[in-house]
């Protein structure tokens, strides 16, 4: 019989979603089956077909989920709340708190910090990807936890570049929740500066409407004619991740480029999936990039809050060809290199064992 493990989180989306596919298909390899809880649906409900996905936030129904499921550890990813739940329904195995996000490093020292009633108690473990003010917080406040941090795995055998028929002008793209860490405002700020200069450009903004704040929709049209860039901003929104791989590649081609504004980050997928799929990428330093976005290696970095000079340099990539070929080749062979499915599935294994679960 395969370990089981049981990853929770509040709903499939974004690049939750598609790091417990990744992992689903990491894990299998070595004989450890990965089951999904979801306290409710989301947008990544289309995604998981195949996999074995339970929607519920009910006790009584998690509680019957893990007698049926007899998992072998639990990682629950960021609602720490939750964790004494299992406690309560009886499982006695290793529970991991993940920790891949949390918004800029304040509030994340705020909240990790505050939340040690409910971690301490109840976790027996942090996993994190490489992100270090994520450490750091976490030798802070939890020094005796044990830790792991290693990459999320990536699998660039099937997200990868795809041949296409061209887009005939340059795209400026931009993944991300509308709320204030993502920093949509300085995105449209970049695109209207670089519009000014490159008039054929044109945006387009990804983003899952079940998770905007309050009214942001409504800001981002008002922003948008303020900025006279009407009818040149594409949104998308809820697409389906299997054409993801073809819309990078089509940016990739237009001559444009995925502009990461946000202003902090853990392990954002969208940097792996670009660089795959040979999009070059403009990036701040939002700490979480560092592990795949290397300045002037696979992507160009830029200062937060400086429009100006994140324009310059879009603009830059847009026109410097061999600048450009040389962040797409570089970029791609780090993905393949540091991020493989084998990878991510040998340091979970490590970790399990390290907490007394046997597997294969």
């Amino acid at each position: 019989m395969p370990t089981r493990v049981l990853f929770v989180f509040v709903l499939p989306s974004g690049g939750v979603d598609t790091l417990n596919r990744m992992r689903i298909q990491a894990l299998a390899g070595r004989n450890i089956e990965a089951h999904l809880l979801y306290f409710q649906s989301g947008s990544g409900l289309q995604n998981n077909a195949g996999n074995k996905v339970f929607y519920t936030g009910e006790p009584a129904q998690i509680g019957r989920i893990l007698s049926e499921g007899r998992y072998s550890a639990i990682v629950v990813l960021s609602f720490f709340m939750q964790l004494s739940l299992f406690r309560q329904l009886g499982f006695q195995g290793p529970i991991i708190f993940e920790i891949q996000g949390f918004g800029p490093e304040n509030v994340a020292r705020d909240t990790l910090l505050a939340a040690a009633p409910f971690l301490g108690p109840y976790a027996d473990a942090f996993l994190y990807p490489h992100t270090p003010h994520i450490g750091r917080i976490l030798r802070e406040g939890y020094p005796h936890k044990p830790m792991f941090a290693f990459n999320n795995p990536f699998d660039a055998d099937s997200f990868r570049y795809r041949k296409n028929d061209g887009y005939p002008r340059p795209v400026l793209a931009w993944i991300g929740r509308l709320e204030a860490n993502k920093n949509w405002r300085d995105f449209l700020a970049i695109a209207a500066k670089v519009m000014d200069d490159r008039p054929d450009a044109e945006a387009w903004m990804f983003s899952d409407p079940w998770l905007a704040e309050h009214g942001e929709h409504e800001k981002l049209a008002e922003r948008i004619r303020a900025l006279g860039i009407e009818g040149k901003v594409r949104q998308l929104h809820n697409v389906p991740h299997n054409r993801m791989a073809g819309l990078y590649s089509q940016i990739g081609d237009s001559g444009g480029v995925l502009c990461m504004t946000s202003q902090t980050e853990g392990a954002p997928y969208a940097a792996l999936e670009a660089l795959s799929c040979r999009c070059p990428v403009l990036t701040t330093d939002s700490d979480g990039v560092r592990s795949s976005l290397l300045d002037g290696v696979t992507a160009l970095y830029y200062d937060h809050g400086d429009i100006d000079g994140a324009a310059a340099k879009a603009l830059r990539l847009m026109r410097d060809r061999q600048l450009r070929s040389a962040l797409v080749r570089d970029g791609e062979k780090h993905v393949r290199e540091n991020f493989t499915l084998e990878q991510y599935a040998d340091h979970f294994v490590r970790m399990l064992g390290a907490l007394g679960v046997s597997a294969c």
